[in-house]
C-alpha cells in the first residue's frame, strides 16, 4: 500500500464471546506470559481485527524460556483474549483416553461461556471436535466448523489396513454429523463443501487457505527481473512433508523416468519426513537429474526469495487437499506443475498459471517436467495475477463478512484486555 492509498475499511466486529479450538499449542513461561509460534501469532492477530472477545482452546505447554521462533502475545486495545488448556499436543491414544474426562469438563465450561463455537472435525490422537461439537449442540451454541483438509481420507483404501479404514470411516461419519449441525461451514475447497455439506440451517463458505501477504507479492517489473536472472537449466522445487500421502512416491517415480531417459534438470526438495531417505538414495546415484535436499528455510521473505530461483514448483499431491504452496509460488510469479486433484484444480488452470497432470501417472509428471522452460515463463503473469486474489488478508476479510452476516455485529466499547486468566 502506498502513502496515497486510502486506509482499508474496518472489518465488521463480532461482539459475541468467540471460542476458537485449535490443535496448535500455546506456550506459557515461568512468569505466566503466553507465547506462540511466529506464524500462528500472526494469524491470531488477524482474528482480533474482527473478533472482540476471543478465547483460544488449545494444548498448553510449559516452557522455561521462549524458543527462537516464538512471539509473546500482546493484546491490542479494546479486545479480550484468553487461553485455556485443552487436550495434548503429543502422546498416543491411551494418554488421550485418560485425558478424556477432563476434556469433557473443560469443553462443557468453555462452550457454556461462549456465544459462538469455532471447531473442527479431525486431529490426533483425539479430535478436539469429538468433544466440543456434541457439547456445543447440547448447549445450543452455534457452531462454526472449518474443513481445511481431509487428511483422514485414504488415497487407496484397498491397500490400507483394516485399522486405517475404520479410522477413516469413523472420522468421515463424524465430520458429516458435525457439518450438518454447523451454522457456518468454512471450506478450503469446493470439493470439501460438496462432500461434507452443511445442513438446511447452515451456510457454506469456500475460502482457500493462504498465508501470502500483499507486501510479499512481486510487482510485474520484479517478476520480469526474477525470470531474467533464472538459470538456463530447468530448475524445480518441491516443498512438502516427505510422506507417501503427499505424492512423494509419484514424484520419485517421475524423476526415475527422467533419469532413465537421460534428461538433465535440477530439482530441489525442502521438507522432512520418512521418505527423505528414499530421495537421498536417488540423489546419490542419479547422473542426469540433480536432486538437492535443502535445509528448512524460514517462511516469509527468505522462503519467497528461494521460490524465485525456480522455473516451477512441483505439487504431486494424491489427495483432495489444496496446498498453500500453490499461492506461495504464484506470489513470486512461479507457476506450478501439479496433479489434477480436486483441490489443485480449483486454483491451477492448465496452460494458464500452471500445468496439471493426471494423478498417479509418473509418466505424465515426467513429461511436464521435461517440457520447454519457455512455456513455463509464459505462465508467470497469470500465476502472479492469481496470487493477488488469494492473500491472507482477503481470507480473513471474507471470513469476517460471513460471520457478521450470520451472527450480526454491534458496537463494542474498549474492553479490559487480558492474555491469560
Amino acid at each position: 500500500m502506498t502513502e496515497d492509498s486510502p486506509d482499508p475499511a474496518p472489518l465488521p466486529l463480532i461482539s459475541q464471546r468467540y471460542l476458537l479450538s485449535v490443535l496448535i499449542p500455546f506456550y506459557r513461561d515461568l512468569q505466566g506470559e503466553v507465547w506462540l509460534g511466529r506464524l500462528w501469532a500472526h494469524d491470531l492477530r488477524a482474528h482480533l481485527d474482527y473478533i472482540a472477545d476471543l478465547t483460544v482452546l488449545a494444548p498448553e505447554e510449559r516452557i522455561t524460556a521462549p524458543g527462537p521462533d516464538m512471539v509473546r502475545v500482546v493484546v491490542p486495545p479494546g479486545r479480550r483474549l484468553r487461553f485455556r488448556p485443552f487436550g495434548r499436543s503429543e502422546g498416543g491414544m491411551l494418554r488421550a483416553a485418560f485425558a478424556l474426562p477432563g476434556m469433557v469438563l473443560a469443553a462443557w465450561r468453555a462452550v457454556g461461556a461462549a456465544g459462538i463455537v469455532h471447531s473442527g472435525v479431525a486431529g490426533w490422537p483425539l479430535p478436539p471436535g469429538l468433544v466440543i461439537n456434541p457439547v456445543a449442540v447440547l448447549r445450543r451454541r452455534p457452531l462454526v466448523i472449518v474443513i481445511e483438509s481431509a487428511f483422514w481420507r485414504l488415497p487407496d483404501p484397498a491397500r490400507a489396513g483394516r485399522k486405517a479404514r475404520l479410522r477413516a470411516w469413523l472420522t468421515e461419519s463424524f465430520a458429516r454429523w458435525s457439518m450438518r449441525r454447523a451454522r457456518l461451514g468454512v471450506y478450503t475447497s469446493e470439493a470439501y463443501r460438496e462432500s461434507l455439506p452443511v445442513g438446511p440451517q447452515g451456510r457454506a463458505l469456500v475460502l482457500p487457505a493462504s498465508w501470502i501477504s500483499e507486501e510479499l507479492i512481486l510487482s510485474e517489473a520484479q517478476m520480469q527481473a526474477a525470470w531474467a536472472a533464472k538459470s538456463d537449466v530447468p530448475r524445480f522445487l518441491m516443498a512438502s512433508r516427505l510422506v507417501p500421502e503427499k505424492g512423494i512416491g509419484l514424484f520419485l517415480a517421475a524423476l526415475e523416468q527422467l533419469e532413465m531417459r537421460g534428461i538433465a534438470l535440477a530439482v530441489d526438495v525442502i521438507g522432512e519426513g520418512p521418505m527423505r531417505a528414499d530421495l537421498a538414495s536417488f540423489a546419490a546415484q542419479a547422473r542426469h537429474v540433480r536432486l538437492g535436499l535443502l535445509e528448512p528455510v524460514e517462511y516469509g521473505a527468505p522462503f519467497m526469495a528461494l521460490l524465485r530461483l525456480y522455473h516451477a514448483v512441483v505439487v504431486p499431491t494424491t489427495g483432495d487437499e489444496q496446498p498453500r504452496i500453490l499461492f506461495d509460488a504464484f506470489s513470486q510469479g512461479v507457476p506450478v506443475v501439479s496433479t489434477a486433484t480436486t483441490g489443485n484444480r480449483e486454483v491451477v488452470q492448465d496452460g494458464v498459471n500452471g500445468r496439471l497432470v493426471a494423478p498417479g501417472a509418473p509418466e505424465a509428471l515426467a513429461a511436464a517436467l521435461a517440457g520447454d522452460v519457455r512455456a513455463l515463463a509464459a505462465l508467470a503473469p497469470a500465476a502472479l495475477e492469481t496470487a493477488r486474489a488469494y492473500t491472507h488478508a482477503t481470507m480473513h476479510m471474507r471470513r469476517a463478512e460471513a460471520l457478521a452476516d450470520r451472527f450480526g455485529t454491534s458496537p463494542v466499547a474498549a474492553a479490559d484486555h487480558e492474555s491469560l486468566s
